[in-house]
């Protein structure tokens, strides 16, 4: 009986003692990873800040008002895609003289933080390897792969917004350890009440898309004015609710100094033809000709004089106005996008050397 109780008490202790061991091996194996979690987390704060030569070039960098108008998508549903912005003027040496390299780099190089107001959401990383002019500009292409983001894997540009609603957002834009660019614009909703109905809610922006119009020198010469448009309709065509685009036709007519200067190509007896679409952003634009038809407009056609461009469009109340003016045979910027006369670099309207904007009136 002594035996068989020694047994037991002994088959106890190594049945208690593999259990102990195996508590405890789980118990190292969650600190080690905690270690490696608080390690992830922690690298970026470790890191040294990226210092750029901002001497690199002669102007300050920016973000083009083109790139941040197809770029900046809010969809439907209410998510966001925010990649493929176009930056100018980026350095791309650091203080040190060495190159700053798009891979080991860029978690600190080309960053873009997500606020609603002053609170703070998200921030995305940025490939910035794609260069065009010299590397004057770059492009703000999402990472080919994964990034670690506190101590997570992360890719995409998506914030939602079902979660963080209605409101004012705002862009800012860091190369470096430098803010360089500010976009702002505003997130809005409408809602269905038809049971029926596939959406009953749809997210929609606005700002400069709503704002501002261009003329674009093409390398042809010729120029072309552009202007967006997007609708909010649920269903546009009645007898059938996958189609989503809204047919729209519109007519421009410039005025030089008071007089007949120029309308859209096929003239004003021919209005342009377009599909706008839902919710999303849509660019609308046609090259020019003089009002006697006779000659297409170019940047040499703009001599000094002041201008006045009225867009009608067939499903608008009123028409769109803009005005500028030509003054020694330049076309005179307005005071945002003059880097002289800007008084922000942050929200500098950037037209590079190709496009002209233009304020709604």
């Amino acid at each position: 009986m002594k035996k068989l109780t020694m047994i037991l008490g002994i088959t106890t202790l190594v049945l208690v003692g593999t259990t102990a061991n195996a508590q405890l091996g789980r118990l190292k194996n969650l600190t080690k990873k905690k270690e490696r979690k608080e390690k992830t987390t922690s690298e970026g704060k470790d890191k040294k800040a990226l210092e750029l030569d901002y001497t690199t070039f002669k102007f300050t960098p920016a973000i083009t008002m083109s790139s941040l108008l197809y770029a900046t998508e809010i969809s439907e549903k209410g998510s966001t895609r925010l990649q493929n912005y176009t930056a100018s003027f980026v350095p791309y040496k650091k203080k040190d003289g060495s190159s700053v390299s798009n891979l080991n780099d860029q978690s600190q190089y080309l960053i873009i933080k997500v606020f609603k107001g002053t609170e703070f959401i998200d921030y995305f990383e940025y490939d910035g390897d794609q260069t065009f002019d010299n590397k004057k500009l770059r492009k703000l292409n999402a990472p080919s792969s994964r990034y670690q983001k506190n101590g997570e894997w992360a890719d995409g540009t998506n914030v939602d917004l079902k979660k963080w609603g209605e409101g004012m957002y705002r862009l800012e834009f860091y190369a470096g350890n430098k803010l360089f660019y500010n976009f702002d614009f505003e997130v809005y909703k409408v809602t269905n009440d038809d049971p029926y109905a596939e959406l009953n809610e749809m997210y929609l922006s606005r700002g400069a898309w709503n704002k501002y119009a261009y003329m674009e020198h093409q390398k042809s010469g010729n120029m072309v004015f552009g202007f967006y448009m997007q609708h909010e309709e649920f269903q546009p065509n009645p007898s059938d609710p996958n189609k989503t685009l809204k047919d729209v036709k519109w007519t421009l007519n410039m005025t030089k100094d008071g007089k007949p200067f120029a309308t859209n190509y096929n003239g004003l007896s021919k209005p342009v033809k377009g599909k706008v679409n839902r919710a999303k952003w849509t660019e609308m634009n046609t090259a020019m000709k003089s009002s006697d038809g006779k000659q297409v407009i170019k940047l040499s056609s703009l001599t000094d004089g002041a201008y006045k461009i009225e867009v009608k469009v067939d499903i608008e109340a009123k028409p769109r106005v803009y005005n500028f003016s030509v003054a020694n045979n330049k076309i005179v910027l307005m005071d945002e996008q003059d880097r002289s006369k800007n008084t922000d670099p942050t929200r500098l309207v950037e037209g590079w050397n190709n496009f002209y904007w233009f304020k709604l009136e």
